[in-house]
């Protein structure tokens, strides 16, 4: 009997990497839609604060969440490395609003581990896990988690 194979892809995952502040985050890399400047964003009264405002992305409205807020950092100073990760959630395109973009790199499934202990509860329910990639620790954001919370 011959053993089956794995094919690669099934245990490895491509994460695409930012900061938010200086804090190494990443986010699966298939659940981008695309990276873009951070362009004129309107303000939404009565909004909750992690909500930057709304932006006109080739005619359709996104929402700009910035995602340190929902993290437990200030608000962001947006800069010209600030970037905006694209995602889509329930037919609807979200951004979410980062300090500057990294890289994408791929990470085998099982070398992640769960948020460390001294990551507060309250933050460590945003995070999928962490894991170690070119010599650096990684932590891999939740996005659905956020984006459901931010709906709330």
């Amino acid at each position: 009997m011959t053993p089956t194979l794995q094919p690669q892809a099934a245990r490895n995952v491509l994460l695409a990497t930012f900061f938010v502040r200086d804090t190494f985050c990443a986010l699966d890399a298939a659940t981008v839609q695309e990276v873009i400047r951070l362009s004129a964003v309107t303000r939404v009264r009565h909004a909750p604060p992690e909500v930057a405002g709304i932006v006109n992305l080739r005619g359709r409205i996104v929402t700009i969440l910035d995602i340190g807020q929902k993290l437990g950092f200030p608000p962001a100073s947006p800069s010209r490395e600030s970037r905006v990760f694209i995602i889509e959630d329930r037919n609807e395109f979200i951004g979410l609003l980062v300090d500057r973009v990294g890289e994408v790199v791929e990470v085998e499934n099982d070398h992640w581990q769960p948020p460390p202990a001294n990551v507060p509860g309250g933050q460590a329910r945003f995070f999928k896990g962490v894991c170690r990639t070119a010599g650096r620790v990684v932590a891999v954001v939740n996005a659905a988690r956020i984006l459901a919370e931010a709906a709330q």
